[in-house]
């Protein structure tokens, strides 16, 4: 068994690596990390009353930002 470097792999290819690969938890764990540490991953707090305003909120900064690049 090979080992895979994810360090080597830029996001795009470690998203892609994970879809082909779903049995790689390790991987998928990897790639939450990273997601998450870009700010390309939005998280929510579903106890909050006003999550789904703050989801919008996240959303539309996040595609607005992306418009302007």
């Amino acid at each position: 068994m090979t080992s895979t470097n994810y360090a080597t792999m830029d996001l795009d290819e470690l998203h892609q690596y994970v879809l082909t690969h779903g049995e790689n938890i390790q991987a998928f764990h990897v790639y939450v990390d990273r997601s998450k540490g870009s700010g390309r991953m939005i998280t929510i707090d579903p106890s909050d009353p006003r999550w789904e305003e703050n989801l919008a909120q996240k959303i539309e900064s996040t595609t607005s930002g992306e418009a302007a690049n």
